[in-house]
């Protein structure tokens, strides 16, 4: 994937060095589809939430069944409590997130104990880390503030400035609900190895539109609505595709149902 030796590691930016049992917990790979695979998606959750609910929605947005995608789910790292009672009765936990949001629009995100969205760096950093143990990946799925991970590493300033790539690791980006959104358009991010000296750490906002294919699952009901609808201007606009279902900020079971959602979903993989 192109990544050169300025990238930065999981150690570099102080998470340490994770137990075999706690790498497990963070990372999954479901089982391959019956039929033939035609995707591999990255997943990523929301706030508060963890890989037992995105196991969940995938199951019922039938991605493997019905769309031949084999998903490996990613956890964030930093510890918090369930989102809302749902969560908490689907799943025992633990639950994470991916950065604290307190103090980070209009910041810097970058390394360093102290600096403010220094836990939304460390997650990028650790993200694209993972691309390159466990990629390539086709796509990336993101559900609530997982839909914010997956568009910022779908931006040049991060695939290019953070990670050092040489392409957007993905062809392709599915958002589910995103929620605050906000934050996309209005932080600064640190770059690696761009600029004079070895201390230089360059600012740039993030570089967008991104240049690959997006689907937008928008909930009616959702709180977030204006959210998830405001990310689809992150993407480029010729290939942004949206769906509005019915419900709230979930992908629950009654989407098992929604013919419209799978018709959706099979005309975006088809244009891929």
């Amino acid at each position: 994937m192109g990544a050169d030796s300025s990238v930065p590691t999981v150690e570099d930016n102080g998470y340490g060095v994770e137990s075999d049992e706690q790498a497990a917990n963070r990372f999954k790979r479901s089982k391959p589809p019956a039929g033939a695979l035609k995707h591999r998606l990255l997943v990523l959750h929301g706030h508060g939430s963890n890989n037992d609910i995105s196991e969940l929605q995938v199951l019922n947005l039938q991605l493997a069944k019905k769309h031949g995608v084999q998903c490996d789910f990613l956890s964030a790292q930093i510890e918090t409590t369930a989102r809302d009672g749902t969560i908490a009765q689907l799943s025992p936990g633990p639950f994470h997130t991916w950065f604290h949001l307190s103090g980070l629009v209009g910041t810097l995100v970058g390394q360093g104990p102290g600096v403010a969205g220094g836990s939304l760096h460390d997650s990028l950093c650790r993200i694209i880390e993972h691309l390159q143990t466990h990629g390539p990946y086709d796509g990336v799925y993101g559900f609530s503030q997982g839909a914010v991970m997956a568009t910022l590493l779908c931006s040049e300033t991060v695939w290019r400035g953070i990670g050092g790539l040489t392409a957007c690791p993905f062809r392709f980006a599915i958002l589910a609900n995103a929620g605050g959104t906000s934050v996309v358009n209005r932080i600064s991010i640190a770059q690696c190895g761009r600029g004079k000296g070895e201390d230089a750490t360059p600012l740039c906002k993030p570089q967008l539109p991104a240049g690959v294919p997006s689907l937008h699952l928008i909930g009616k009901r959702d709180w977030h609505r204006s959210s998830s609808q405001q990310l689809v201007s992150a993407f480029e606009p010729a290939t942004a595709r949206t769906y509005t279902h019915a419900h709230g900020h979930e992908i629950p079971m009654a989407l098992l149902r929604d013919r419209e959602l799978q018709s959706a979903l099979a005309a975006f993989f088809a244009e891929l």
